[in-house]
């Protein structure tokens, strides 16, 4: 077996559910009928045979070929009373057999939904989004019902089309044990990844790397009026920002709003925990026409006033669907191509020294309407056109399928970028996008990506993480993880998450923070990496030789001297790889 193919099945098999085990469970009361005819089978479900697995029949659903009239929703209707309190455990088989969702595995919405005299009564009494892989895998969910429901008011749903997928789901149960036994009894699945064992080798890796080329030497040399050493001066050393990108989405409604409390958070929360940001939607093509641009610079004169960087996203994103302003255009190829140059002008002109990186083409990869058209050369001259405006900022292709198989997106991400370069495009940089659903590309399979892309000579951005999971534990593990994988990576310059409170992100479990500004596990797990475990802040007192020297983490510093009966002095330092001395004179 092939190294590449090893890691490519690696991505595929590698997450598994795993369930804890638990003693005997007393006798609950079985709340669904007959699996077999849980569900009717409409025109995109298939009643289909299994073999190996604790169940017979499985049902079989595609959502490839839309008919325009498909809702693509699966219903049971279940006669059963549920009282407040009562203990429940919903269960269940899936595999993902094809998917076009960014993770690249399949995804559904899975509720007990209540109909209250012919009418949906909100909330449900249990609702999750979940996303899953290939390889049959069992879920299990307990949970306890917050509200009464009488009978023939519940249902089960499934929510299949949000995507063009193939998936098999099958072994369905639910059931009510009332007040016989609690939740810590119950067998819950818990997310397990290869690589998230403490003692998985790649972590001694990584390890070596962050310390090689995340951190240097700095030395601290203090001399009195003279020249001379001063020994015993105490000397504290503050990391004032990291050389590292630690990011995050947001918009201009966000940062310019100074009535509403909770942006007054929002703003102190991302000075506090990050040192870059995109604007989310606001530079999109699709939206420029109806953005306030004075909106978005008066943002970023505050970001600067911070000293915070921002990118601009996104020039060209190159399909019908994402640039719907250009559709007038679609059969004349000619016009459409001196479209697209005049956008990126507009841009460019309009936001010209606004942004220090900024994402040229966007998801070329399934987004591809344009360069069918108009041919995958066209490319090199969207590159050009906005290298005319934009010297010394960063420009990106930016996509999303780099920790995909390597049949389903990822060899492709990786051609077109080689291609670009073959073709002499002002390319600098390469944006991975990160969407990660519930089952995520296991860590070994992201660092031999990030090696095979690092091969092309460009940096590496993870520029829109999050994880669409309502998983908190698993969250909290993956992201220490990852992140972890890549920061170590020589070849990556930051990690951009798409946005960090509930009210304001576009998938409101993936937030660090809740609605209420409590802290969510995931969240704990990103403050504490970029706040404590790589950040340098420390003091002592140098020898006789006049010099304190400490190993920290790449960035910018402070550095104040005290000297007993004397005055304390303040300076300055930037502190890479290759080390920094910085001298520090006591006048008195």
């Amino acid at each position: 077996m092939s190294k590449n193919l090893s890691y490519s099945l690696l991505l595929l098999i590698g997450f598994v559910f795993a369930t804890h085990a638990h003693a005997q469970l007393p006798a609950g009361i079985a709340l669904l009928p007959n699996d077999t005819a849980l569900f009717k089978t409409p025109a995109f479900v298939q009643l289909v045979s299994t073999t190996s697995q604790p169940f017979a029949k499985a049902y079989h659903i595609s959502t490839l070929n839309p008919t325009g009239k498909d809702n693509f929703t699966l219903r049971c209707n279940l006669d059963a009373v549920v009282k407040t309190g009562d203990v429940l455990s919903l269960s269940f088989y899936t595999r993902s057999l094809q998917s076009k969702k960014e993770t690249g595995e399949s995804f559904m919405e899975i509720s007990l939904d209540r109909t209250i005299g012919g009418k949906y009564n909100w909330p449900p009494l249990f609702e999750r989004g979940m996303s899953f892989g290939t390889g049959w895998s069992l879920v299990q969910i307990p949970f306890v019902a917050a509200r009464d429901v009488e009978k023939g008011e519940l249902s089960l749903v499934i929510k299949c089309g949000s995507f063009p997928q193939v998936f098999e789901l099958g072994g369905f149960s639910l059931v009510n044990y009332q007040h016989k036994a609690t939740i810590a009894q119950l067998p819950r699945t818990t997310v397990h990844y290869d690589g998230d064992s403490p003692d998985a080798p790649w972590r001694k890796a990584a390890a070596e790397r962050i310390e090689k080329y995340r951190k240097g030497d700095l030395t601290v040399k203090v001399v009195d009026k003279n020249g001379k050493p001063v020994t015993g001066a105490t000397v504290a050393v503050t990391m004032k920002k990291i050389a590292y990108g630690w990011g995050t989405a947001t918009n201009s409604k966000l940062i310019l709003d100074s009535t509403n409390p909770s942006y007054k958070k929002y703003r102190d929360t991302l000075l506090k925990y990050f040192n870059k940001v995109v604007f989310e939607n606001e530079m999109k093509s699709k939206n420029w026409a109806k953005t306030d641009h004075n909106k978005t610079i008066l943002a970023n004169n505050w970001l600067r006033q911070h000293n915070i960087p921002a990118r601009g996203h996104v020039m060209v994103w190159p399909s019908w669907q994402n640039s719907g302003h250009l559709i007038h255009y679609k059969n004349d190829t000619a016009a459409l191509r001196a479209a697209i140059i005049k956008d990126i002008v507009q841009e460019t002109d309009v936001m010209k020294g606004q942004f220090t990186e900024w994402d040229v083409v966007n998801e070329p990869y399934a987004h591809d309407a344009f360069l069918k058209l108009l041919g995958k050369d066209v490319m090199v001259d969207w590159f050009k056109a906005a290298r005319e405006r934009t010297s010394g900022v960063q420009l990106f292709l930016n996509d999303y399928t780099m920790f995909h198989g390597l049949n389903v997106g990822s060899e492709s991400f990786y051609n077109i970028i080689k291609f670009l370069k073959d073709k002499g495009a002002e390319i600098d940089a390469i944006g991975e996008q990160s969407h990660i659903g519930g089952t995520p590309p296991v860590i070994d399979y992201v660092l031999e990506r990030l090696d095979h892309f690092g091969s092309l000579g460009l940096p590496i951005q993870i520029s829109e993480f999050d994880i669409s999971s309502d998983d908190d534990d698993f969250k909290a593990r993956y992201i220490k993880d990852f992140f972890t994988a890549i920061f170590s990576h020589p070849s990556t310059i930051g990690i951009m998450q798409w946005g960090f409170w509930e009210p304001e992100h576009w998938i409101p479990a993936s937030a660090l923070w809740d609605k209420d500004w409590n802290i969510r596990p995931e969240g704990k797990a990103f403050t504490e990496l970029v706040s404590k475990t790589w950040a340098t802040n420390t003091a002592g007192q140098t020898n006789k030789d006049g010099t304190y020297t400490i190993r920290g983490f790449n960035g910018e510093y402070e550095v104040v001297v005290n000297k007993k009966g004397g005055k304390q002095v303040a300076s300055k330092a930037v502190l890479t790889s290759n080390g920094q001395t910085v001298v520090v004179k006591l006048l008195n």
